[in-house]
């Protein structure tokens, strides 16, 4: 099915750490179950669960059908839960992706990248403080291999 290669690569492309200067080649866009479309953002393994990417939805604008605004939430979107998705940009973000590198330079996305920097020291600390605590050597395994997804990045 096209749906779950076109999932793969976008679980390849965005379960990585967010940084500064992004490239806007590299998003998509994912429309859920009930068609709003979402920016996908990069994620940092370990941060959500593995099929789980953080995204901004996008607002129609009231006034024109054609435009659209995006929200001002960062939220959790399920990768299953996407039913199409799709790499031309130009539709939502202008010739050469203008308005999304405008985003990618914005002090909303900067606050992003350092956010999810932070929360991924903050899961590192409590999972090495949760893997020290543990005695079972199923529970050691688990809290290891969420340590090695964290840190290889």
């Amino acid at each position: 099915m096209l749906i779950n290669v076109q999932k793969e690569i976008v679980h390849a492309t965005m379960k990585r750490p967010p940084v500064k200067n992004e490239n806007s080649h590299d998003f998509f866009i994912g429309y859920d179950e009930q068609d709003t479309p979402f920016l996908l953002l990069p994620t940092t393994p370990g941060l959500l669960l593995d099929d789980e990417c953080y995204g901004i939805s996008f607002q129609r604008d009231a006034c024109n059908p054609y435009k659209y605004h995006l929200d001002t939430h960062i939220v959790p979107v399920n990768l299953n839960s996407i039913r199409m998705f799709i790499d031309h940009l130009a539709f939502f973000f202008g010739p050469d992706h203008n308005m999304l590198n405008c985003y990618l330079e914005s002090s909303s996305y900067q606050a992003y990248v350092s956010w999810s920097n932070k929360k991924q020291e903050e899961v590192i600390r409590e999972t090495l403080l949760k893997y020290g605590a543990v005695s079972s050597v199923d529970e050691k395994k688990k809290y290891s291999e969420l340590l090695a997804q964290l840190l290889k990045n």
